[in-house]
């Protein structure tokens, strides 16, 4: 806790659910650790473009 992390992800299916519903029919399967994620609590800092700024945070 309290560690400064920088997080880079890839897009899961369950981030595009409205367009695999209209290509597959169905909803796409969630994973089980994303169950309730929108729930927590978010911390965001926005930050510019700018490789040494994102190396002093």
């Amino acid at each position: 806790a309290g560690v400064p992390l920088l997080v880079l992800e890839t897009a899961l299916p369950v981030k595009f659910s409205e367009t695999i519903v209209e290509a597959l029919g169905r909803e796409p399967e969630r994973p089980a650790d994303l169950a309730g994620i929108e729930a927590l609590p978010q911390r965001v800092e926005v930050m510019a473009p700018d490789v040494d700024a994102i190396k002093r945070f």
